[in-house]
């Protein structure tokens, strides 16, 4: 369904966050005849358009079944539109994604759909990098920066859009991008979804409509689904660069370089010398392994991004042997953390500092390191601080991580609050150092 074809209808935009400030505005402009009602349980938002109706606090679920349209905003659990005895429908309900790849598309766009467990915004970004740095009208959107749907004029035939897909975008999607790329594959979001096997097929709604998919060689083969005619699988060792001559921490990194190098000089036939020029210049994104400078003879990296275990083991292998601490925890999703118990047990880390609800639960996974609990962001880098005291005059590097391995949900909005609060702690305690 195009955004056009919403005109006149009546229309519930269900969570009024980020994504659904944006679908409002996008409707006001290419569907102004449509009824909006916006359904928050949040009774205290404000809606600048008083001609809009508003449905907040706690009757915001009521009557969903008399809309045309609900527009289910990534925020709102399934359950909310699964649960037969209140009248709540799913027959109606679509979301932003869909309407965004519906009118582009509909338009003559190609949209490049990036989705997987991690490692989807890195290779987004290059992607998108390499395509704008070979002169294509082309444009980054979805899960990283503005909502997809915030761009839906800028759709032509020759437009590009290279769109970051979460789980929750693509739960309703009925259609999905002409090309589908797939980075990674391992349990997450199971509190949202309810299990491994419904993550899975999230997923692989994106690859349903795809006449080409890329996908990594690990677990990512999994999502690969669908009419695809074009299926390319990719490798660490199809990286055209060494890890060492970007501006990347980690040779996990080689399989995101891998992936958007394919993408680029398969799909749109870019030049290999162009594309590698674009890599070494991508100065990689903020909260993905990111260096903070050096405080107090210690060098203060934020990984706040990594909210599973596996991520935060990538993270500890990317950084070597100056590792001495790493800050774990947040939100309790039913994960496993014995194998990263295992990693940590193995690796240079000296200590763990571990705040927010799962701690006992990572606690219980963690032999033969010194293991201290924080109350608060604030109090994570005082223990740090103290623990590295002794080491202020010492010409040794050491090494802080803020790898959370968990959801920040528990104390935070975000990954990105949570490694912002962790920033400016680490900075009110002195300036930090290029």
């Amino acid at each position: 369904m195009t955004i056009e074809e919403l005109n006149g209808k009546t229309i519930c935009i269900l969570g009024y966050g980020r994504e659904g400030k944006a679908t409002v505005q996008a409707l006001e402009t290419f569907a102004p005849d449509a009824e909006l009602t916006i359904a928050d349980e949040d009774e205290s938002i404000e809606v600048s358009n008083a001609k809009h109706w508003k449905q907040l606090g706690t009757g915001w679920l009521e009557n969903l079944d008399k809309f045309d349209v609900i527009i289910a905003s990534p925020g709102i659990h399934p359950n909310i539109l699964s649960t037969s005895n209140e009248q709540r429908v799913t027959s109606n309900a679509t979301s932003a994604t869909q309407i965004f790849l519906d009118t582009v598309q509909n338009k003559g766009s190609t949209v490049i759909g990036v989705t997987g467990t991690k490692g989807k915004s890195t290779t987004a970004s290059l992607i998108y990098e390499i395509l704008k740095a070979d002169g294509k009208d082309v444009h980054l959107v979805g899960n990283i920066g503005i909502p997809a749907i915030g761009y839906i004029d800028e759709a032509s035939t020759n437009t590009i859009f290279v769109q970051e897909i979460s789980s929750a975008q693509a739960k309703y999607l009925t259609s999905g991008p002409q090309i589908a790329v797939i980075t990674s594959f391992f349990p997450e979001h199971l509190d949202y979804h309810g299990s491994e096997a419904q993550y899975l097929e999230a997923k692989r709604k994106v690859c349903q409509s795809a006449t080409h998919i890329f996908h990594a060689n690990n677990r990512a083969r999994e999502i690969s689904c669908g009419p695809a005619n074009t299926i390319i699988e990719y490798a660490e060792k199809d990286s055209p660069i060494a890890i060492e001559d970007t501006q990347l921490i980690g040779t996990h990194n080689l399989l995101n370089i891998a992936g958007a190098y394919t993408v680029a000089t398969k799909a749109f036939d870019v030049d290999g010398k162009k594309a590698i020029k674009a890599i070494k210049n991508f100065k990689g994104l903020p909260h993905r392994l990111e260096s903070l400078g050096v405080h107090h003879g210690i060098e203060w990296i934020d990984d706040s991004i990594s909210t599973t275990p596996e991520s935060t083991i990538e993270a500890i292998n990317a950084l070597g042997p100056n590792l001495h601490t790493i800050i774990l925890g947040g939100k309790d999703r039913g994960l496993d953390f014995s194998e990263l118990g295992k990693v940590i047990e193995a690796s240079s880390i000296e200590h763990v500092i571990l705040l927010g609800e799962n701690s006992e639960k990572i606690t219980a996974a963690i032999q033969n390191t010194k293991i201290s609990k924080a109350s608060s962001m604030q109090n994570v880098i005082q223990i740090a601080l103290e623990d590295n005291e002794q080491l202020v005059n010492s010409n040794e590097q050491r090494v802080v991580l803020l790898s959370p391995s968990a959801s920040s949900y528990d104390m935070f909005k975000s990954f990105e609050e949570k490694g912002d609060a962790f920033k400016a702690c680490i900075s009110s305690h002195s300036p930090l150092s290029p």
